[in-house]
């Protein structure tokens, strides 16, 4: 039996699933939708229409008054979990992510043109282009392998979030980054991760998608820890570990230590290292070290938008809808 389609009693519904009603107007509805269609029945089934698009639900389960809500089926999905207990499945977060990974493919004009298996290689070809591997020029070099790369991070709240995901739509790859640090170097030793998934064929092309709950240094899980290890390497070359255990009094002397071994390899970005460092003494103090370095190198914060600026320069807007593009402009805050 259909119920009566009113804003309202839809906004309710979906609220079941553990979105806020804020969070549906927010996300969900087009940014022309108005109050005053609250009550209209053929506005609001369209409304519902984008509502289930954007949040990834079955619309026949909005509509229907005895259907219980529910996600539409995704593509089957590898899980890589912080504790390989733990099988409470972020579920809201990797729909989320799914949808956004389906858009953002519609719109790659770039064929994907396969990756090395191997860090040196990788490393080489960026640098044949660039100076020094950051999260730029692994920007540059997915998009230019026709591997898109998305930031995105605006989850319901008390949702289990991901740290990263990478999803084969239309024999495309998209890499879905999320996380709260925006510092640009743990985004683009994040993106290394996915990116080792890639190159080593942990989830190949058809096979739908793999999340990463977390990247964890002490994980025992064989494809985690061969994906960190190119991670690393993209990021500091051979220097992994370089340091130790050494201790640093502050920033200054932290600093002067890492230009230090810039002399020796001018490749490797300066706050790369600086969270290589803290990777491997992961305590409160190392971090906060490495967190005041990248502050005082001015790359504290700010790779959200480095990733998603490169999104919106690299897509082909004319390949989305009005609502596609509506929808990826509100995600992205294009």
């Amino acid at each position: 039996m259909t119920q009566t389609l009113t804003m309202p009693v839809i906004l309710s519904k979906v609220s079941q699933l553990g979105f806020s009603k804020k969070y549906i107007r927010e996300i969900g509805l087009p940014s022309w939708w108005d109050d005053e269609l609250n009550e209209n029945p053929a506005s609001v089934l369209e409304g519902a229409g984008h509502i289930a698009q954007r949040l990834h639900l079955d619309l026949k389960s909005l509509l229907l008054e005895n259907e219980t809500p529910k996600f539409k089926d995704i593509p089957p999905t590898k899980f890589k979990y912080h504790l390989q207990g733990i099988k409470d499945i972020p579920e809201k977060a990797h729909q989320l992510a799914s949808r956004l990974a389906a858009v953002v493919a519609r719109a790659t004009p770039t064929e994907y043109r396969p990756i090395p298996d191997n860090a040196p290689e990788i490393r080489a070809e960026i640098l044949a282009q660039y100076p020094r591997v950051t999260l730029e020029s692994l920007l540059a070099y997915c998009w230019e392998h026709g591997i898109a790369v998305a930031y995105f991070n605006n989850y319901p709240d008390n949702s289990r979030k991901i740290t990263g995901m990478i999803q084969w739509q239309d024999s495309k790859p998209v890499i879905i980054l999320s996380g709260k640090s925006t510092i640009p170097a743990r985004l683009a030793f994040n993106l290394g991760h996915e990116l080792g998934h890639l190159a080593l064929g942990h989830i190949q092309s058809g096979e739908g998608i793999l999340v990463d709950d977390t990247i964890d240094p002490d994980s025992n899980d064989q494809e985690e820890m061969a994906s960190t290890k190119i991670a690393v390497r993209l990021l500091v070359n051979k220097f992994d570990n370089y340091f130790g255990t050494c201790e640093f009094r502050n920033t200054k002397q932290f600093h002067k230590a890492i230009d230090k071994l810039l002399q020796q390899d001018s490749t490797i970005d300066p706050c790369a290292m600086g969270f290589n460092y803290s990777w491997h003494n992961h305590n409160d103090n190392h971090w906060g070290l490495s967190i005041k370095l990248a502050q005082s190198l001015g790359c504290g914060k700010g790779g959200d938008q480095i990733i998603n600026n490169a999104l919106c320069q690299q897509i082909d807007w004319s390949e989305l809808t009005d609502d596609q593009a509506d929808y990826l402009e509100k995600i992205l805050g294009a």
